[in-house]
C-alpha cells in the first residue's frame, strides 16, 4: 500500500511540473514502480530527451533513458544496450552507463570497455555505409534492476541545410513512467508542430520565451505500452504524434533534392553511344524506357564504389562514373537510369521514396529510405516509375512498393504523391490443373502462372537457388495439390526472361486420386484450395488476429485462379458439386464457374481482394466472411455411377 500511495504522489509531482527529471527523482520514481502499475510489460522506461539548436539548425542533443526490469522475463536480454550512429553527420559520445540495484547499489560502467564498435549493413540503402553501431551486456541483470544511459550527439552536417525535422509520439510500444521531450531553438527558427492522429490523451505542452530562444516542451506520463499488430496500418496514420520541422511544404524538400542530383547529370560519350545501341528499333516510349530499364537493372552491379562528398546516402555519384565502373546504389542507378531516359527522349526524374511507408501529407519530413526513377507522359504527368535496384524484377516497380510515399527532385518543387497501386489482375496467381481419371489415379499436367508478387517472389528465389533447390521448391509447391502426388517433368521460366510471367508446368500423376463407395465416386473438389496458392496465405495474414484496435492494411490487391479441368474418359452422368457460398464483400469477392463439354468437366474458382486499407471496425465482419474459405479445401464432387452407360 506505501508503494502505490508514493507512486501516486510521484506522478501527481510529475502531473504538476511536467519537466525534465533529474537522476535521483528518476531512480526513485522507477523504483516504486511495480508490474501492476506497467500489467502488459517486462520492462518500463523514463526518457529524458534535450535538443538545442543553433542559428543553422545544427544540433546537441542529450539522451537519458533509464530501464526498470519488471519480471523475471525481461531479465532475458534485458542488459542489453545499444546505440548507434552515422559517422559523416554524427558524433556520439556515452557519457554514462550505470546499474541500479534493487538495494540501492551502482554499479558504474567504462563505455569504451562496455560498448563493442559494428558496422550496420541492414540499415537502408539510402544512407551511407558509415552507419555504426555500438552494442554491449551489461552482466547480472535481476528482476527490480535499473539500467541508466546517458548520451550526447552532436551533429557535424545536416542533411538538409539550415533545416530540423523530429517526432515525438504520445503513444508508444513501450511502456514509460514519464517522457519527457525538449527543443530549445533561437526564436528566430520557425518550427512548424503537426499534431496528428489526435485522441484523449492528456500531456503536457510548455512553450517558452527567453533572451532570444524558445523553448519547446512535451511531457507525457504513465504511458501504457501498445500492442504491436502485424499488418497494421503506417504509425504515420495511426499513433497519436507530433511531426517538428522547419520546412513549410514538401516542395522545399523535392526543390532541395533537384539541386542535390543535378550537378551529376550529365553523360558522357559512352552512355550516348550505349542509350543509341540499347533502344535501337524501339518506337514507344514504354519500349525504349523498359530497354533501358532492364539495361540497367542487370548490368550495374549494386555497390558501394565511392565516398560521396557532400551528401553522402542522399547524393549520387556523376552518372558517367557510375556508368563507366558499372557499379553504384540505388540512388547512383536511379541518377544513371534518368539520364538515359532523358537521352532517349523519355522525359525523367530521380525520387525519393519511403520504401514500404507512406508519410502523412499534412506534416512535410526529409524521412524517405530509398531512391528511385520516375518518367513522364506527354502530358508531363508520372507514367512509369522503376527501382532499377530490383536487379530480378519482371515489373519496373516492384509490387512491395506499391502505395507507398515519393518525392520528385524537381526544380519547380513537387508535392508528396503516393505510388500507385496494381489492380487485382496485375497480381494474380493463376492455378491450372489438367488431369485424366484411369481408374482410381489421375495424371495429367499442371501449371503455375505468376504476375505481379508471385512473380516477383519466385523470380528473386530461382535466381539464387541451384537447379537442385529449384525443383525440391517446385515439388514441396505442388504437393499441396496432393500428398500422393508424383512429380515427372518439368520446367520453369528462367529468371532472366523478363519478357515473360514466371510460368511452372510439370507432368504429375496422383494414385488412389478418387474413392468409390458403392455407386458413388469421390473426386476431390481441387478448385476450392486456395492454400496451394503461393500468395493465400500472405493475404489471409492479415486475418491472423482475434480483433484489431487499429486500422489495418493488407500490402496490395490480388487475385487467385484455380481452373480445375477433369476428362473421365466417358461421359461424366451426373455429377453433384459442393455447395460453396460466394460473396462480394468489402473489396472480397469470389466466383465459381463450372461447365460440362463431352467427357470433360470445367470449373474456374476465383478469389480477389480489391483494398488495401481497412478501418479496425470493419475486421470482424471480414475475418468472419473469409472463415469458410479453408473448409472447402476440404470439399468432394460426388459423380453417381449408376448413371453411367
Amino acid at each position: 500500500m506505501k508503494k502505490i500511495l508514493i507512486f501516486t504522489i510521484m506522478c501527481a509531482m510529475l502531473t504538476a511540473y511536467g519537466e525534465y527529471i533529474p537522476f535521483d527523482k528518476a531512480v526513485e520514481l522507477l523504483k516504486n514502480t511495480t508490474p501492476k502499475d506497467f500489467p502488459n510489460s517486462n520492462e518500463v522506461f523514463l526518457s529524458n530527451i534535450i535538443i538545442k539548436l543553433d542559428d543553422k539548425c545544427f544540433t546537441e542533443t542529450i539522451n537519458e533513458s533509464y530501464r526498470k526490469i519488471l519480471t523475471d522475463q525481461g531479465k532475458e536480454g534485458g542488459g542489453q544496450v545499444f546505440f548507434s550512429e552515422d559517422l559523416n553527420y554524427d558524433s556520439l559520445i556515452v557519457d554514462e552507463i550505470k546499474l541500479i540495484k534493487s538495494d540501492g547499489k551502482i554499479i558504474s560502467f567504462d563505455p569504451k570497455v562496455l560498448l563493442k564498435k559494428q558496422d550496420a549493413p541492414g540499415w537502408s540503402n539510402i544512407y551511407s555505409n558509415d552507419s555504426k553501431y555500438y552494442t554491449g551486456e551489461i552482466p547480472g541483470i535481476d528482476t527490480g534492476d535499473i539500467i541508466y544511459e546517458r548520451s550526447r550527439t552532436a551533429s557535424k552536417k545536416i542533411v538538409m541545410d539550415n533545416n530540423f525535422f523530429s517526432s515525438y509520439n504520445f503513444e508508444s510500444y513501450t511502456s514509460l513512467v514519464n517522457d519527457y521531450f525538449e527543443i530549445d531553438a533561437p526564436s528566430k527558427i520557425k518550427l512548424y508542430i503537426h499534431e496528428l492522429n489526435i485522441k484523449d490523451i492528456k500531456y503536457d505542452f510548455v512553450q517558452k520565451d527567453k533572451d532570444g530562444r524558445t523553448v519547446y516542451s512535451w511531457n507525457n506520463k504513465n504511458v501504457q505500452k501498445l500492442v504491436w499488430e502485424s499488418g497494421s496500418e503506417d504509425s504515420n496514420f495511426i499513433l497519436h504524434h507530433v511531426r517538428i520541422t522547419t520546412v513549410r511544404n514538401w516542395e522545399e524538400i523535392s526543390r532541395w533534392y533537384y539541386g542535390i542530383v543535378a550537378p551529376h547529370m550529365m553523360p558522357n560519350e559512352a552512355m550516348k553511344q550505349k542509350v543509341t545501341e540499347v533502344i535501337e528499333g524501339a518506337e514507344t516510349r514504354q519500349e525504349k524506357a523498359s530497354r533501358l530499364f532492364y539495361w540497367v537493372a542487370q548490368n550495374i552491379r549494386y555497390l558501394g564504389v565511392d565516398m560521396e562528398k557532400e551528401r553522402p546516402g542522399f547524393e549520387p555519384h556523376d552518372v558517367s562514373f557510375t556508368f563507366d565502373t558499372r557499379g553504384g546504389v540505388c540512388r547512383d542507378k536511379a541518377a544513371l537510369l534518368t539520364a538515359m531516359l532523358r537521352l532517349a527522349g523519355v522525359g525523367s526524374d530521380v525520387i525519393l521514396i519511403l520504401s514500404g511507408g507512406r508519410h502523412n501529407p499534412e506534416a512535410p519530413v526529409l524521412w524517405f529510405n530509398h531512391a528511385i526513377t520516375v518518367s513522364y507522359d506527354d502530358k508531363g504527368e508520372p507514367e512509369f516509375i522503376f527501382d532499377p535496384t530490383a536487379e530480378t524484377t519482371k515489373d519496373f516497380l516492384p509490387k512491395y512498393e506499391e502505395d507507398n510515399s515519393y518525392i520528385v527532385a524537381s526544380e519547380k518543387g513537387d508535392i508528396l504523391r503516393t505510388t500507385p497501386v496494381s489492380p487485382p489482375e496485375k497480381n494474380n496467381s493463376t492455378l491450372n490443373i489438367d488431369l485424366k481419371i484411369n481408374g482410381n489415379d489421375a495424371e495429367g499436367k499442371v501449371s503455375y502462372v505468376l504476375k505481379g508478387m508471385a512473380d516477383t517472389i519466385f523470380r528473386s528465389m530461382f535466381s539464387h537457388k541451384t537447379e537442385h533447390e529449384i525443383k525440391s521448391t517446385i515439388i514441396s509447391n505442388l504437393s499441396k495439390i496432393s500428398p500422393d502426388i508424383e512429380i515427372g517433368q518439368f520446367s520453369y521460366t528462367q529468371p532472366s526472361d523478363t519478357s515473360k510471367d514466371i510460368i511452372i508446368e510439370a507432368d504429375l500423376k496422383i494414385s488412389d486420386y478418387v474413392s468409390k463407395t458403392g455407386n458413388y465416386t469421390f473426386i476431390p473438389f481441387d478448385a476450392s484450395k486456395l492454400g496451394m496458392h503461393f500468395l493465400y496465405r500472405s493475404i489471409m495474414n492479415a486475418f491472423s488476429l482475434p480483433e484489431r484496435k487499429f486500422d489495418y492494411q493488407t500490402g496490395g490487391k490480388y487475385s487467385l485462379d484455380t481452373n480445375l479441368k477433369i476428362n473421365f474418359g466417358s461421359d461424366p452422368g451426373s455429377i453433384s458439386f459442393p455447395d460453396i457460398r460466394t460473396f462480394d464483400y468489402k473489396g472480397y469477392k469470389t466466383t465459381l464457374n463450372k461447365k460440362t463439354e463431352g467427357n470433360t468437366v470445367f470449373i474456374n474458382y476465383h478469389f480477389e481482394n480489391d483494398q488495401i486499407h481497412y478501418k479496425k471496425e470493419d475486421y470482424r465482419d471480414i475475418k468472419s466472411a473469409l472463415s469458410e474459405l479453408d473448409s472447402y479445401g476440404n470439399l468432394y464432387m460426388i459423380r453417381i455411377d449408376g448413371d453411367i452407360k
